[in-house]
């Protein structure tokens, strides 16, 4: 079925706002969604008539998320069986590691957190939910990139920027790494992401053994680190919010 461009238009437009730090016109929405300036007001007005938007600023008319879109943000979070089921568990494996501990989802080639449990002892500073992230440089992106159904297709329209010295930029080289993370249950993401930074996923599986989502737990670097015990800490806890999701876990 083809997409109407309208619709694509009005998500491509509040999901630039949601994510944008800076305040935005509608010369700034017009330009970089190469949407042309009339068609682009049209959308902004008529968001800001349903209260999906609001104007922050009067004078330079800068538009941000309105309460009608915070609310339906917010009737996920309440509704979704992925968050709920999750909570508790990331609660426990935070505790338990005093790691900062993530949920993400994949959202076409990049990946989206959704949940969030922090340490008592914060050290680092760690991604926001809402906030996006890469498939190969992540401990949850590339949980999600090795079990993925759609891997082929993802990879082929996957780009590889070099974020530190130790990212994987070569295609065939993140194929293999992908194989062993399918082996082995689980991916490591060590400071490729971030330089002094290790992040460890796991595939969340749900009652079709689709993987959408994954679990992560992110920490600073240190060079006595034994991943060892974290490891088989984050398989449990994926295995258990995978079973609640409705997975089977397949008979050894």
């Amino acid at each position: 079925m083809k997409i109407n461009r309208t619709t694509q238009r009005t998500i491509d437009i509040l999901e630039f706002i949601a994510s944008s730090e800076e305040d935005l016109t509608l010369n700034d929405i017009a330009k970089t969604l190469a949407i042309p300036k009339t068609s682009a007001f049209d959308i902004l007005e008529t968001l800001v008539q349903l209260d999906m938007l609001y104007i922050r600023e009067h004078r330079l008319k800068t538009y941000a998320i309105g309460v009608k879109a915070y609310i339906i943000g917010n009737n996920y979070s309440k509704t979704s069986l992925l968050l709920n089921t999750s909570t508790p568990i990331i609660k426990e494996l935070s505790e338990k590691t005093g790691l900062t501990v993530l949920i993400a989802k994949e959202n076409k080639t990049e990946i989206i957190y959704t949940l969030k449990q922090e340490p008592v002892k914060k050290i680092i500073a760690t991604p926001e939910i809402g906030e996006t992230g890469y498939l190969h440089s992540t401990g949850a992106g590339k949980a999600i990139l090795a079990f993925s159904k759609d891997q082929a297709n993802i990879l082929r329209n996957l780009a590889l920027p070099a974020l530190t010295d130790k990212t994987v930029t070569c295609s065939e080289k993140l194929k293999q790494e992908l194989i062993k993370i399918q082996k082995q249950g689980y991916g490591v993401s060590n400071g490729e992401n971030e330089e002094h930074i290790v992040s460890i996923g796991a595939p969340l599986f749900d009652y079709n053994g689709k993987v959408s989502a994954s679990i992560e737990i992110v920490g600073l670097y240190r060079e006595d680190y034994d991943p060892t015990e974290d490891i088989e800490l984050i398989r449990q806890a994926a295995k258990q919010i995978s079973i609640q999701l409705g997975w089977t876990p397949p008979k050894q």
